[in-house]
């Protein structure tokens, strides 16, 4: 099993009860509910950062695409003749 670490948060009335709804629903703790939210966030925002780091990783060796392709394609998506994805330069 693995270590569990206890930790003491204040949450507001309505949260504290939204959270009282779902463990209820799901017939689990609370705690249990926040540590699902807790996990779900991190590993957001994990993916967020290495997304942001592939990013710049790509401008600086110059594997980018001409800002105005890129709005075309997006204003090309669900229309006849949508466009692909532009290339990078």
């Amino acid at each position: 099993m693995t270590k569990s670490a206890a930790v003491h948060i204040e949450l507001r009335q309505a949260l504290n009860d939204r959270v009282a709804e779902i463990a209820a629903a799901l017939d689990k703790p609370a705690s249990w509910v926040i540590e699902q939210a807790v996990e779900a966030f991190v590993d957001l925002d994990e993916w967020r950062s290495a997304a942001i780091e592939e990013g710049l990783r790509a401008a600086d060796e110059g594997r980018v695409a001409c800002h105005e392709d890129v709005v075309a394609w997006i204003r090309s998506w669900d229309q006849p003749g949508e466009l692909d994805p532009p290339k990078c330069d």
